[in-house]
Parts: structure tokens; C-alpha cells; sequence
């Protein structure tokens, strides 16, 4: 998970700089505050676990999750390359199982509320690359812990950073007669999972994929 970490971010810094060549060299007259805004629902499924120097010591599986939010896209570019910026509010989990032994178990569920600050580059016909931070609220944490068959729940939000940065890149697409869309991302933190009380080096990460609508549609009818 270490090498997807790094290969995250490099996909992030070229993603980055052929947005920036596309901006400020092939389209310099871009006019920021002209534009064409879009919102609607979000629906996603992802897939996460926790990685990290301390994790990959441990026999950690990943758990499966719904998110939910609504989001505003900006579409400051209309020509292609179409470039534009992308945020909302989502709901959304990580977590992990451990796996002690056959006979303990114990599986962590970090429930967040978060806002992405995605730059957005449309390079063909409602096909986009995705790409930036967010910063995630936690709201909740659950530990379901089993050993010989007993199971307890236990809140551990004090065990838990508060404040989590992360990135996100994704790859999208919207059909522009419908405004019906899909994505695929990857989500990975900065921030370290536990608590400054813990020394437990982990961080959050998961692969997400999902449909959008652009609601803009119900009122162009």
C-alpha cells in the first residue's frame, strides 16, 4: 500500500501539471468569472483498509461502504480541454478488519463528513480526470470487537485524528443529454489515522465508485 501511496501522488503531480500547462498555456483567456455551474446527488461504494509503515505489519482486511452527498461543479473552460473545479459535501466511511487470530477479530468503521477541492480536466466528450485534496470531519467511530464468539462495540472517536487531509484522484463521466455520470477514485490521507496520543503510523485509503446526476436537467425541461 506504501508503493500505491507514491503512485497516487505522482499520478496527482502529472495530473497537476498537464491541468496547469492546459490553463495558463493553451488557453491563457480563459475567463474566471464566466463559467457554467452544475450540482446534484452522488451515490458511491468504496472499498477500504488501512495502510502505512505500522499497518502492513498486520493481517488487516478491507471493508465495503455506502457514501452519499451533493456536489457543485464549475466549468470555467467551456472549450476542450474543458477545465472547472469540483467540491460538496459527502458522507462517506473508512475502516478496516483486523485479524488477530482465528478466534479475535475486530473490525473499525470511521464514519466523515467531507469536502473535496477537485480540479477537474474534460478532455473528450464528458470523459474527465480528477484530481486534489479534501479535508474530512470526523463524525463517528466504531470498533466490533469478537473473541471465541463474544461480540462487544466500543466507540473509539478519542483513539481517532479529528481532522483528516487527504487527496482524491478519479477518473469520471457524464452523459451531457441525460446528466447521468459515474466515477472511479482513490481516496488516501496525509493525516494519520490515530489519535498524536497513539505512535501507530496508519492512514486511511480506498478505491470508490459511484454514479451522479446533474439536476441542472429537471429545470432546462
Amino acid at each position: 500500500m506504501n508503493h500505491l501511496k507514491k503512485l497516487s501522488q505522482l499520478c496527482i503531480a502529472l495530473l497537476i501539471g498537464i491541468m496547469i500547462n492546459g490553463c495558463c498555456i493553451t488557453k491563457p483567456n480563459c475567463d474566471p468569472e464566466g463559467g457554467n455551474f452544475t450540482f446534484g446527488p452522488e451515490l458511491s461504494y468504496r472499498i477500504s483498509t488501512f495502510h502505512g509503515e505500522d499497518a502492513k505489519d498486520d493481517d488487516i482486511k478491507s471493508i465495503g461502504s455506502i457514501g452519499f452527498g451533493g456536489y457543485v461543479h464549475w466549468v470555467f473552460c467551456e472549450e476542450y480541454p474543458k477545465m472547472g473545479l469540483y467540491s460538496g459535501l459527502f458522507y462517506n466511511q473508512f475502516g478496516g478488519k483486523f485479524n488477530y487470530n482465528d478466534d479475535e477479530v475486530s473490525k473499525n468503521r470511521l464514519h466523515y463528513l467531507s469536502i473535496p477541492f477537485t480540479y477537474t480536466y474534460e478532455f473528450y466528450e464528458g470523459i474527465r480526470a480528477e484530481v486534489g485534496p479534501d479535508i474530512s470531519f470526523l463524525v463517528a467511530a466504531k470498533e466490533k470487537y469478537e473473541y471465541m464468539g463474544e461480540k462487544e462495540t466500543y466507540n473509539i472517536s478519542e483513539d481517532v485524528s479529528k481532522v483528516q487531509i487527504g487527496y482524491n484522484i478519479a477518473l469520471s463521466y457524464t452523459h451531457d443529454q441525460t446528466g447521468l455520470g459515474g466515477f472511479f477514485r482513490y481516496n488516501g490521507a496525509f493525516t494519520k489515522m490515530p489519535s498524536s496520543d497513539y505512535d501507530y503510523k496508519a492512514y486511511n485509503g480506498g478505491f470508490s465508485f459511484g454514479v451522479r446526476y446533474r439536476m441542472n436537467h429537471l429545470f432546462n425541461k
